[in-house]
């Protein structure tokens, strides 16, 4: 805000101390001009005139009931005990004083009712602008986020084209293999390797599977399904990050929890990428926990997703998941923008901000709820929850 805008924003809005001391200064003008106006030979000179720019200064200030408060004060100051000539000592007509301090209370209340106008134009432009403003920041936001979006789309095909390259060389491989294991006669120490390698291949096609369905870009497919195999599966795809990131993995999946109304590959989506979140806040090593559990929710457990669209009451029943790490956290101060657009707290070159912002997305579109905040004892727990979807699971 510039030094103009300042101004006109505190003019006409003083509140304490700066309210007192405006009120004191215009009190001492008009009675500076009262004075001027004796010494001067009374109210039948123009000195007498001057008397109007405290009213409009008051009303200015205070509107409507500065000018009217100042204009009897004009009044009365310069009225009935003010000669018309001082040194004739000839007295004032009571009819002029009181024309005088009518027309005194007229340009009072004219010029407060004006700047009450312009004040209410002023915030009108200014809230306008701020409007303005903020929806040109949203528009630079969604067309970047347009723009990233389409990235990555390119590389969701461009991975998708390269895990259908990659299937048929493990199908012949796997062929391969099994064709050995059945034709030759061999040693112990062979048929181990032979095993290990039917196990890599079919750990690979697995993974490879998985890229392909998470590649897709079919529309929202709501199916009734159990979360933790979709769990299990986004840990799988994940697995060569946490060996590689040396991070422990512990999960507590309740075998009893209710299905919920999901799509597959988007829910995975936000699995992997609070996964991979995870893990690269553990540098040098650190424990994934994840847990499902079926709860009935009470206030405190809705309190927590206060920041969002409340689809859930007191009572209800739910699927919660908590993914918790041992990592360094996130600065207080971030907290509430980890979901914009393009922000993030990872290294430049490292994130480009828009996993927590599509993941929340994701769960809003699900009639679900996401809370992420830092934990006592050091490290980010994550809770999300679901609604039940009393039927079988998919």
């Amino acid at each position: 805000m510039n030094v103009i805008d300042s101004f006109v924003e505190n003019w006409g809005n003083l509140r304490g101390g700066a309210a007192a001391i405006a009120i004191i200064a215009i009190a001492a003008f008009i009675a500076s001009l009262g004075l001027l106006v004796h010494w001067t030979g009374g109210t039948a000179f123009a000195w007498l005139h001057l008397m109007y720019l405290p009213i409009v200064l008051s009303a200015a200030l205070f509107r409507i009931p500065g000018g009217i408060a100042a204009a009897l004060a004009a009044g009365l100051v310069i009225g009935p005990f003010m000669p018309l000539y001082v040194l004739e000592e000839i007295p004032q007509q009571t009819s002029n004083w009181m024309i005088r301090t009518g027309l005194f209370l007229l340009i009072g209340t004219f010029t407060g009712i004006i700047f009450t106008w312009l004040t209410a134009q002023f915030d009108s432009l200014k809230k306008a602008h701020e409007e303005l403003s903020q929806s040109h920041i949203e528009l630079r936001s969604a067309q970047m986020e347009l723009i990233q979006a389409a990235k990555l789309e390119s590389i969701g095909r461009l991975a998708a084209g390269v895990a259908h390259e990659v299937k048929n060389p493990l199908a012949i491989i796997q062929l391969g293999v099994n064709f050995l294991d059945t034709t030759l006669s061999c040693d112990q120490d062979l048929k181990e390797v032979l095993d290990e390698m039917d196990r890599a291949v079919k750990r690979a096609d697995y993974i490879v599977k998985g890229l392909v369905d998470f590649s897709r870009s079919d529309e929202l497919e709501l199916k009734t399904q159990n979360l933790n195999p979709i769990i299990e599966n986004a840990l799988n795809l994940v697995g060569h990050e946490l060996r590689k990131g040396q991070v422990t993995l512990e999960t507590r999946l309740d075998t009893f929890i209710s299905p919920v109304a999901a799509d597959r590959n988007k829910i995975q989506q936000v699995f992997i990428n609070l996964f991979m979140n995870a893990v690269q806040a553990m540098e040098g090593g650190g424990k994934l926990t994840v847990t499902t559990a079926q709860k009935e929710l009470s206030r405190n457990d809705i309190a927590l997703f206060s920041a969002m669209k409340q689809p859930f009451s007191v009572g209800s029943s739910a699927v919660m998941v908590e993914i918790t790490d041992t990592g360094h956290g996130i600065p207080e101060n971030k907290l509430d923008k980890l979901f914009d657009p393009f922000f993030t707290t990872k290294p430049v070159g490292k994130g480009t901000g828009l996993g927590l912002s599509i993941s929340r997305k994701i769960i809003e579109l699900h009639d679900a709820m996401i809370d992420i905040r830092n934990r006592e004892e050091g490290g980010v727990v994550v809770k999300l929850l679901f609604k039940t979807n009393q039927g079988s699971a998919s």
